[in-house]
């Protein structure tokens, strides 16, 4: 039985990006791997809407090390907003109160959106060094309005950062238009790599910002990488630490598919997944946790009603569809999440679908 994995992350896999990570004996100055950098690093800016007044990173870990590594641009006593809308915007509060900064925080209940009017009305007589969001948040599938919170944060913060990490290679980006400063991702979601790479650009203005004693310490401080990603972009190689080479021989691989089906035509085919899903869901008598208008094309939350969330998981995962389990505290037991991310397809939604139904049968 062929498993299709329909979780947050990992996404949906692709045989021939893994394939392109099959080499033995690559080193970080290998040919290969240089040509691999050099292609992951110019399609960042596809991937992010960002210009050429962006830097682009690509370094070991995840989505979580590249938005620590935002503490790249803080010092002691700063003050830093942080407008969340569940889980994974609480991070960016978790990260930055291990920090000597001032946190505030605004959020709101799972399935609802943080607004540009509750920055403005609860914030806007004060100022910060940074604002912080998140453009789909992966405990519940809310896809934030970001020209208008960004609009928002502009008005109170020196510079704006978004969490991009379950929407890149998903989502319309536009870093320059909307006027982001730091938007990071990871390479395992809607990018359709493996896991291994934090991704992230940053304007040139935030990275001339970068205070003498900055709050991060060595492997996430992006002051250190700068120079290695610089020379990465001329096809030559600088060592600072060992890039996840395996990992961006795939990751160069997704972006050329990427290139080939071009953004427009990425975030459509991830629209339809979306909207066959939600039609499903709804056909189901299942309930969608994600309020009209901020619904996601990576992400469902699929509020379960009576049944039991994790027993219908286990259930689909016998039927060979693997879903993630709820993780906003306030819906424990009572939701499970759909990933449809990164080379998922319209059958792929229609597969999941009828195993949800079977699974409801079969436990009902």
């Amino acid at each position: 039985m062929r498993r299709i994995l329909m979780h947050v992350g990992p996404s949906v896999g692709n045989y021939e990006v893994l394939l392109r990570m099959v080499r033995d004996n690559v080193g970080f100055n290998s040919p290969e791997f240089l040509e691999s950098m050099q292609n992951s690093l110019d399609g960042v800016s596809l991937l992010f809407g960002a210009d050429k007044s962006y830097t682009q990173f690509i370094i070991p870990g995840g989505g979580t090390s590249v938005m620590e590594a935002a503490a790249t641009f803080l010092q002691e006593n700063d003050r830093i907003l942080v407008a969340s809308n569940g889980v994974f915007g609480d991070r960016w509060r978790e990260i930055f109160r291990r920090y000597r900064v001032t946190v505030d925080y605004v959020n709101v209940v799972a399935g609802e959106s943080v607004t540009g009017n509750m920055i403005s009305e609860r914030f806007g007589d004060r100022r910060y060094r940074m604002g912080f969001f998140t453009h789909v948040e992966t405990s519940t599938g809310v896809r934030s309005q970001v020209p208008e919170i960004a609009r928002e944060l502009r008005k109170v913060s020196d510079f704006v950062v978004l969490d991009g990490v379950a929407s890149i290679g998903g989502e319309e980006a536009e870093a320059a238009k909307w006027g982001i400063d730091y938007f990071v991702t990871a390479s395992q979601k809607a990018i359709g790599a493996p896991p291994g790479a934090g991704i992230a650009v940053a304007s040139d203005r935030l990275m001339e910002s970068i205070p003498d004693k900055s709050l991060a310490g060595y492997s996430l401080n992006l002051a250190n990488w700068m120079d290695p990603m610089e020379s990465y972009l001329s096809g030559k190689g600088k060592y600072f630490a060992t890039p996840p080479v395996h990992t961006i021989l795939g990751l160069s691989y997704a972006i050329d598919l990427i290139r080939e089906e071009t953004m427009k035509r990425r975030v459509e085919r991830h629209s339809n997944v979306r909207a066959l899903l939600a039609d499903g869901i709804n056909d189901l008598g299942l309930g969608i946790l994600a309020k009209d208008g901020f619904r996601s094309n990576t992400v469902t939350g699929v509020l379960t009603g009576d049944l039991d969330a994790r027993g219908l998981i286990s259930e689909c995962f016998a039927h060979g569809v693997e879903f993630a389990s709820g993780v906003h505290p306030s819906l424990a037991g009572k939701y499970l999440r759909i990933g449809h991310m990164g080379w998922v397809t319209e059958n792929d939604a229609a597969t999941a679908i009828s195993v949800l139904r079977n699974a409801i049968r079969s436990i009902s």
